[in-house]
């Protein structure tokens, strides 16, 4: 758990962040990003106590939304993930759970494949810069987004929500992810450190709003 600027590790290794806070409007409840995350979150020990977080440890935290985005975008346009472009990059984690191609008109799964590139990259600059960290196992499948579905809408939907539906449905699914990313990436600016890392996380901050801002286009269009 986040205190200050600090996170839990223990003598394993393991470390813990808070996730990002509630967000404000209703749709984007849908998509909590950790709610991807297929492992089991750790458990903390008696010996667990605080260490500061550097730089690299903030990028590290991060990078789990950029695996995610890239292999939602990747397997949404393309039907295949990161493994078939950089398979370096997750440094021997699992493929994800689930992921398949989308059933999109040209236009949206040109853009969607952009999206994916882009995330190849943003992947790439933490690789360089830091060293990455192994993919967890993600779950990107049609039943654990049926599932966040239900839960935002209170009760059971019939039919189930499918993202890879339509893409109405899959603009839905992926709106949330670049903006809780928007946010994290804001929500760090003032504890990162060393000057190079701030210019990184300025570019990502500018390029998560250029994914949103283009979503919004073309949900209204």
């Amino acid at each position: 758990m986040q205190e200050g600027n600090k996170i839990l590790s223990n003598k394993f290794g393991y470390r813990k962040m808070a996730t990002p806070s509630t967000l404000c409007c209703a749709v984007l409840l849908f998509l909590f990003p950790l709610q991807f995350m297929a492992t089991t979150t750790p458990s903390c020990p008696g010996d667990c106590e605080p260490t500061d977080a550097d730089d690299n440890d903030r990028f590290h935290f991060a990078q789990n939304l950029e695996f995610l985005e890239a292999e939602f975008f990747l397997h949404g346009a393309l039907g295949k993930g990161l493994d078939a472009f950089e398979p370096e990059f997750a440094k021997g984690g699992p493929p994800p759970i689930g992921g398949r191609r989308a059933n999109l008109d040209y236009l949206t799964r040109r853009i969607i494949e952009e999206f994916g590139y882009q995330e190849i990259g943003h992947n790439r600059e933490i690789v360089r810069r830091t060293g990455g960290i192994p993919r967890p196992l993600i779950d990107i499948s049609s039943q654990n987004f049926a599932k966040l579905f239900d839960k935002a809408a209170g009760y059971n939907l019939d039919p189930p929500f499918d993202p890879y539906e339509d893409p109405i449905k899959y603009m839905l699914a992926v709106y949330a992810i670049p903006y809780v990313g928007l946010n994290g990436y804001v929500g760090t600016t003032p504890c990162l450190k060393k000057f190079a890392s701030k210019q990184v996380n300025k570019n990502l901050i500018l390029l998560k709003a250029d994914i949103k801002d283009i979503l919004i286009i073309l949900v209204k269009s």
